[in-house]
């Protein structure tokens, strides 16, 4: 899934924007819709992940569902210059909605299954650094094969730049597909847990989560590290073609540094969380990766493309590490509960998690379109034509600025984060 939320969120915006002509506010309103009507029903999919019953396992059927309708969106997000009889708005939001569904779908069972996998929390963080590493390949794919295959179909073979998106859409649905099954099939041998026998009404379940002060924690720590994510990641392709006067195809380079920055850097994070603690070592990589994203400002036509691999290589080294640490924060977070409750409910949790990641992925883009169009950015022009200065400003802002803050706020919250000890434990002592 981590293909599709990154080939949406680095290649949509510009899409609509540049190639389709949609008003930068009203297409970051769209996606803000579909995040909303996403996290919604995050938690419903967890109560619901909580209660199957099959021969697969409660979570597995729901990650080959997720992965075929994730294929059928987002083909459907990129063919909007194809659909003739349907308002361009409409077919946005349908397939919006759509691509939310299916990650729901998939990615609500999935961050539920660690919980049940793996009891030990130092094994949990090397079990969470094989689905880091997974993420790191899936936003190569979003975030620089995407554009490299906009590119050449529009450069080289001569393609109009809408059907350049929608030949790079076909790409993507093929490798979100065979992932979701690799997927399926990779874990039929996974341990899980069975359904809590007691039931409990779900808005009790909810206000009991509530009370958990290190989920809400983790909660705010989640959302300020994808608004930060998200942010940079919309911009991206903008800020490489006005600021930087580049083609995307230079984001190729950008993603390969990412992808061996973070995999790189999954060991040593590791490590350093069993000497510091995940929360401390959370703190370390949110303020490297808020300094980095301050490079920016630095950034312009006459940069070397090493030092925007080298930022990328650094910025994904500190992104893993928050990415991680998060990861592995959560399933802990279940087992807390679980000495708190005696209930098994890890999806309701991964639920509510998945919640607050598609509110960052929804508030970010609606930032950058009301921004963009506040800021007097045209849609519609060449992606060779120059913007106004205050549209330049505006990229900056939210490629650079807005990060910068939000990473430093999870490091004031990551230094608060804290589970406490089983009472038996304590009694002990």
């Amino acid at each position: 899934m981590s293909s599709l939320l990154n080939t949406q969120t680095a290649m949509l915006m510009v899409y609509l924007i540049s190639a389709i002509g949609v008003a930068p506010a009203l297409a970051g309103s769209l996606v803000f819709i579909s995040k909303i009507y996403d996290g919604v029903t995050d938690p419903i999919m967890g109560i619901l992940s909580d209660r199957t019953t099959s021969r697969w396992g409660r979570r597995r059927p729901y990650l080959l569902l997720g992965g075929v309708l994730a294929a059928i969106s987002v083909i459907g997000l990129f063919s909007v210059h194809q659909v003739e009889g349907v308002p361009t708005e409409a077919w946005v939001l349908v397939m919006l909605l759509l691509a939310a569904t299916a990650y729901t779908v998939f990615n609500v069972p999935y961050m539920s299954m660690p919980a049940e996998m793996v009891q030990d929390p130092y094994e949990r963080s090397k079990l969470m650094s094989f689905r880091v590493a997974w993420i790191a390949v899936g936003t190569f794919v979003g975030i620089a094969l995407a554009p490299r295959l906009v590119a050449y179909a529009r450069d080289t073979m001569g393609m109009p730049e809408t059907e350049a998106f929608a030949s790079m859409s076909l790409i993507t649905a093929a490798i979100i597909l065979a992932a979701a099954v690799t997927c399926f099939f990779a874990t039929r041998g996974a341990p899980a847990t069975e359904q809590t026998r007691t039931p409990v009404p779900f808005m009790e379940q909810v206000r009991s989560a509530a009370s958990n002060r290190p989920f809400l924690i983790l909660l705010a720590i989640k959302y300020l590290g994808l608004y930060a994510l998200s942010a940079t990641v919309a911009t991206n392709i903008f800020f490489v073609r006005q600021v930087m006067q580049q083609s995307e195809a230079i984001m190729l380079w950008y993603g390969l540094a990412y992808m061996v920055g973070t995999l790189v850097a999954i060991t040593p994070w590791v490590l350093i969380s069993k000497r510091l603690s995940k929360a401390k070592t959370l703190a370390l990589s949110a303020s490297l990766a808020a300094l980095v994203n301050l490079t920016w400002l630095l950034s312009g036509p006459e940069e070397p493309l090493m030092t925007y691999m080298l930022r990328a290589l650094i910025l994904a080294m500190s992104n893993g590490g928050m990415l991680l640490m998060g990861q592995s924060l959560l399933p802990d977070v279940m087992e807390y509960d679980y000495r708190r409750t005696g209930l098994r409910r890890e999806g309701l949790y991964a639920g509510l998690y998945s919640f607050v990641e598609k509110l960052a992925f929804a508030t970010a883009p609606l930032t950058l379109g009301v921004l963009l169009s506040s800021m007097g950015f045209v849609p519609g022009l060449p992606r060779t034509a120059t913007q106004p200065e205050s549209a330049l400003l505006a990229i900056t802002l939210a490629m650079a600025v807005i990060p910068a803050i939000t990473n430093f706020l999870k490091v004031v919250l990551a230094l608060q984060f804290k589970i406490p000890e089983p009472e038996s434990v304590q009694r002990q002592r």
